[in-house]
């Protein structure tokens, strides 16, 4: 078919059956397959590493919490089939090169070349889901931990649990 019949036919998501007999795939929870199909539906063809996919749209399309959005995605990046070629933030307005003001995280799919890239080398898919149970205990959560007591606490990051009879309980929080 050539180029230009193609805007006449219906736009659709292609997933492979090889990609969803990987064990990586298998592996993936339902929210996270979910996701994967609807940052596969934002690829046209020419945008691959430029597909803007939030949390927050995560959470609202497929109405799911935040943080099972945020796990989700988290979860699709320690697999391979996604990598974030730019990280949003709240604070973050407009990109080094000061064209796009974009908020929410900018994508690449891993199955697909990548339209960000350079080089000739980087621009072919990686696939990096195909290697996973090699990749899979590579990437670490970057998480911290934080004081219940606040900025003048034990230097430990503990305090004394006042409800138990020896107060040699702790608790510690996730900081998000």
């Amino acid at each position: 078919m050539s180029r230009k019949h193609r805007g006449n036919q219906p736009r659709f998501v292609q997933l492979f059956h090889w990609e969803m007999d990987n064990p990586a795939y298998r592996d993936l929870s339902a929210n996270a397959r979910a996701i994967y199909t609807e940052i596969k539906r934002r690829y046209n063809g020419s945008n691959n590493g430029f597909i803007v996919y939030s949390v927050r749209q995560a959470a609202d399309e497929l109405g799911i919490g935040k943080t099972t959005a945020a796990n989700a995605l988290t979860e699709l990046e320690t697999h391979g089939f996604i990598v974030a070629e730019q990280r949003g933030a709240f604070h973050w307005k407009i990109d080094v090169t000061r064209e796009r003001h974009r908020p929410a995280s900018e994508w690449r799919l891993t199955v697909y070349h990548s339209d960000r890239a350079i080089g000739i080398e980087s621009k072919y898919p990686t696939k990096e889901f195909m290697r996973w149970p090699e990749i899979q205990n590579t990437v670490r959560p970057q998480v911290r931990l934080v004081s219940n007591t606040g900025p003048h606490g034990s230097p430990s990051g503990t305090r004394k649990n006042e409800n138990s009879p020896s107060g040699t309980g702790t608790r510690t929080k996730k900081a998000v």
